[in-house]
């Protein structure tokens, strides 16, 4: 009788402990925790925050460039403006992509808003991000305004251990027309591996796949190489590098970003 009795007190705490996961190890359980990652040794409220913590959630600030060239045509410029509201596992960001360039046969612009709204879910050690949003071109044009785009993704990713990340990432998108261009519906995939070398540095590779937008134009291919550095706590850039293999889009792409966490 004694025996079953440790057998089932046994059965009872292994499942108590299975359900529980506090990987930040400040007692609130992760599926409950609005802030993930607090310091073991920081007092925390219910839900999980430092109970200093006066302003309810994180904004990224981020701002930066990328070019794109090759052997035959000039260079092409933009400017990207990226801004974050995170609060419990929501994120709500607005950002802006501003595209010139300039030939010896014409000049072309685009100016593109963003809204994106999205819910993180965490299980062990998986993160899955889902997201839904809208586009507006705010091209001035001389005639046929084009309508919003509307997108959603999935971001998976996978943590065999604290040091590296498997990820996949997939989005569709219903184009808008324009009174001149009947736009296609597209999507694109991403999926590859990162590795953080350091508590600063963290580092990826992946493959990228899209679709155009453009009536029987080709698709985008390319490999991506992906750094991310940390100066502090809050400061921070990144830099890309994509080579192309498809024969309608610039050879190679580099992006730079510098962003800042306010808390």
């Amino acid at each position: 009788m004694i025996f079953w009795r440790y057998q089932l007190l046994f059965f009872v705490m292994s499942v108590l402990l299975f359900a529980y996961v506090d990987n930040d190890l400040d007692g609130v359980d992760d599926s409950i925790d609005h802030c993930l990652n607090t310091p073991f040794d920081e007092l925390v409220d219910e839900r999980g925050c430092p109970l200093d913590k006066v302003f309810p959630g994180k904004i990224i600030f981020q701002i930066g460039s990328d070019v794109s060239f090759n052997q035959i045509d000039d260079p092409v410029s933009n400017l990207n403006i990226y801004a974050n509201y995170m609060i419990d596992r929501w994120n709500f960001s607005i950002s802006n992509s501003n595209y010139y360039v300039t030939n010896l046969s014409n000049d072309v612009e685009e100016n593109n808003l963003y809204l994106t709204a999205g819910y993180t879910y965490i299980k062990e050690n998986t993160r899955t991000r889902f997201s839904v949003g809208t586009k507006f071109d705010l091209t001035d044009r001389e005639s046929g305004d084009k309508d919003n785009d509307f997108y959603a993704s999935i971001n998976f990713e996978y943590f065999p251990d604290n040091k590296q990340n498997i990820f996949f990432y997939y989005s569709y998108t219903l184009s808008g027309d324009s009174s001149l261009i009947d736009y296609e519906n597209f999507h694109s995939v991403s999926i590859g591996s990162g590795y953080s070398v350091t508590d600063q540095w963290y580092t990826a590779l992946s493959y990228n796949y899209a679709n155009s937008y453009y009536p029987d134009t080709g698709d985008y291919r390319a490999l991506s190489w992906f750094n991310s550095y940390r100066f502090t706590s809050t400061v921070y850039a990144t830099l890309n590098y994509a080579h192309t293999f498809d024969d309608i889009s610039y050879s190679h792409i580099v992006t730079f970003n510098i962003g800042a966490y306010f808390d």
